[in-house]
């Protein structure tokens, strides 16, 4: 559980300057988001979508305008509290605290589900359990995407006992953090996905620095 609450403690000690460090208040950065926003509302256009470590919400507001309905959950009452001031005129829009990996008090039946730099702080030796509680709350066939950063340099790193990359991150006021940080390539994520998913497609965005992996529960 240290990997995970690693996790969980540095993102609430980094809830107040989120939409700062990620870049979200950059205007110049908001232009070049806006064809990758109009990509997610394109495919999850008309679908009931659960979305997953919403954090501060920036991701849900945009295929919320696309969307039958949203309910984003994070674990971090910090950043859900964000979220929520910024979807307060959605009317289609619901949060919920939850833990991704239980998705406890959560309900079942949606369409599609979506999280953005998540997979990558999914322990390995976690990840298929956590989509096998994911694909319990979603209908035959759903669509699901994933989107995560390609590697990038900057951080220092050390692998642990169990395979995993650990990074160390800094805040603006200099607290310093390890957290889980594990880079997949393609090969990898088809792997994890074999036997649970079809229609799997996998997308590198070199000039958005990330990749995306998209695909349909299959039961």
């Amino acid at each position: 559980m240290s990997l995970v609450n690693d996790v969980i403690q540095y993102y609430a000690a980094r809830a107040p300057v989120f939409d700062e460090t990620a870049g979200y208040t950059n205007l110049e950065e908001e232009f070049h988001r806006k064809t990758i926003k109009e990509r997610y509302q394109k495919l999850f256009t008309g679908h009931k979508v659960l979305e997953i470590a919403c954090a501060t919400g920036y991701w849900t507001a945009a295929i919320a305008e696309a969307a039958e309905s949203v309910l984003a959950v994070d674990i971090n009452p910090a950043l859900l509290s964000q979220a929520e001031k910024r979807c307060k005129f959605f009317s289609n829009v619901k949060f919920q605290i939850a833990d991704a990996y239980t998705l406890g008090g959560v309900p079942s039946g949606f369409s599609a589900a979506f999280a953005i730099l998540w997979w990558s702080h999914i322990p390995r030796e976690r990840i298929v359990d956590f989509l096998q509680v994911l694909h319990l709350r979603l209908s035959p066939g759903a669509i699901v995407m994933f989107v995560d950063q390609l590697p990038y340099e900057g951080h220092v790193r050390r692998q642990d006992d169990t395979g995993n990359t650990i990074e160390q991150r800094t805040l603006p006021d200099g607290r310093s953090y390890e957290i889980i940080k594990n880079f997949y390539s393609e090969e990898d994520i088809r792997t994890v996905l074999a036997g649970m998913a079809e229609n799997i497609k996998f997308v590198q965005h070199p000039d958005e620095k990330s990749w995306d992996v998209t695909y349909n529960v299959k039961y």
